[in-house]
């Protein structure tokens, strides 16, 4: 044991060397059913290689191809551990439900119930996972469609332009510190839905590109670029065809919640071949625009959001997915007197409608609800959002040796470690209690998260 721990101070400089560029891509796997990573220590050294479990003495066993057994690492050295490779299943039929924790955590899943104490989640990556309700703050119900990105959960697959520090990832956010522009490619088809959270102080000033064919700069040759300048929008396309190109204002709109408020999701529509960009501001059709000449041009597959100095943004809940070609109606968002007078759960449907009443358990995609007139039977994908606002709520209680688990599929989840072996690991956490996780649904883990003298290798601050 004392020599293998020796071994580690002393590895050969080409092997355990100081950290690079954040983008450094991780040592490939050897089949698909396998996992690779790298180790990122507290002193920015990083090792390759992959995991193999924990010993006795609660040190994490750690392979690498060099050595002739794995060697111990202490947990309190490491910052965090990616992970890829490993067999990802296809996404199944049926709704995707998005639960949001009182900690900041969020989860994926079916929802299979809902009652005054918990909400139960099917999961491939955990089981039924079954969430005290008092530490859950939000239900989003997203309807049967593949998700073509849902994040931010990975720092590294994002690029900027400017300067390195000017943008985080912090709690599932991205926060920008000065003016700068990040980006990433997400593969989409002609049609497609692009939707996030937008927060900012005081005055809104940015703006974001959508189907950019250059990640690196923030004024690509081909791209749609809406400009926010609180209120006032405008969608201008810039293109490049052949020897020819051109800039021009597709449209523009004047949107009150953009001067009203310091938070917004914004959700676009997109039609490649008719031109079409639609835009909705929390739910709410804000503006329709056509391209009249939607060939020219190249466009590709970058969305970028671009700050500016002194005015900081932060972007969360970005999803990417397939769209139909109809149009939503608006969700109209209405309180009623008669409705707070109501018990139960509030559900809010995909066409603005409201059902209030007892919910029971979800068979065959449908949800039980029982009102105070009738009982009902409620397709889950046509609900939007269950509110879980009411009643107490708490945070679970941190423990020592609490990891942050980021999943690939977009989420995090933080719970004890308590266990590990090549294909799983174990944990605990007040929120869901014991659970076996699958290592392979993992892209990180995040150790040491509450010591503060950690975060700023993390690439983290509070915005």
């Amino acid at each position: 044991m004392k020599k293998a721990l020796l071994l580690l101070a002393f590895l050969p400089s080409f092997v355990l060397s100081q950290e690079g560029p954040a983008d450094v891509p991780l040592p490939p796997a050897r089949n698909a059913s396998d996992l690779a990573g790298t180790l990122k220590f507290a002193n920015r050294d990083r090792l390759s290689g992959k995991p193999e479990g924990i010993d006795e003495n609660g040190n994490l066993k750690w392979h690498a191809d060099f050595l002739h057994q794995p060697i111990p690492v202490k947990p309190s050295a490491i910052l965090e551990m990616r992970l890829q490779g490993g067999e990802q299943p296809k996404q199944g039929e049926g709704h995707q439900a998005l639960l949001l924790l009182t900690n900041g955590d969020s989860l994926r899943g079916q929802l299979d119930a809902l009652d005054e104490n918990h909400v139960t989640l099917k999961t491939w990556y955990g089981g039924d996972l079954k969430i005290l309700r008092t530490m859950a703050s939000d239900l989003e119900i997203q309807r049967s469609q593949q998700t073509l990105y849902s994040g931010p959960e990975d720092f590294d697959s994002w690029v900027i332009e400017g300067e390195k520090d000017a943008w985080n990832l912090n709690s599932g956010a991205l926060s920008s510190t000065k003016g700068a522009g990040i980006a990433r490619e997400i593969e989409a088809p002609d049609r497609c839905h692009i939707q996030f959270d937008l927060a900012w102080r005081s005055s809104l000033r940015f703006r974001v590109l959508l189907l950019s064919d250059e990640g690196e700069t923030t004024q690509p040759d081909n791209c749609y670029d809406l400009v926010c300048q609180r209120r006032f929008v405008y969608l201008r396309k810039r293109w490049v065809a052949r020897a020819a190109g051109g800039s021009k204002i597709v449209g523009q709109a004047n949107i009150a919640d953009l001067a009203e408020k310091e938070k917004v999701r914004f959700e676009f529509y997109l039609d490649r071949k008719a031109g079409t960009i639609a835009l909705y501001i929390d739910g709410r059709q804000a503006q329709v625009w056509t391209d009249e000449n939607p060939k020219a041009g190249t466009f590709g597959n970058w969305l970028h959001f671009i700050s500016e100095d002194f005015y900081p943004i932060q972007v969360s809940r970005i999803r990417v997915s397939p769209w139909k070609g109809d149009l939503p109606d608006n969700t109209e968002v209405l309180k009623e007197p008669e409705e707070e007078e109501l018990d139960g759960q509030r559900i809010r449907l995909q066409n603005g409608d409201v059902v209030v009443g007892e919910v029971g358990l979800v068979q065959d995609g449908v949800l039980a609800v029982e009102t105070e007139f009738c009982k009902m039977k409620i397709p889950v994908d046509r609900m939007r959002t269950i509110d879980l606002s009411q009643g107490d709520y708490e945070e679970p209680i941190r423990k020592k040796g609490d990891v942050r688990a980021w999943l690939r599929e977009g989420g995090r989840i933080t719970f004890r470690l308590d266990s590990f072996s090549k294909d799983s690991l174990k944990g605990y956490s007040q929120t869901f209690g014991e659970v076996e996780f699958k290592l392979n649904a993992f892209s990180r883990l995040e150790f040491n998260i509450y010591n503060e003298d950690l975060e700023a290798l993390r690439g983290t601050s509070n915005w």
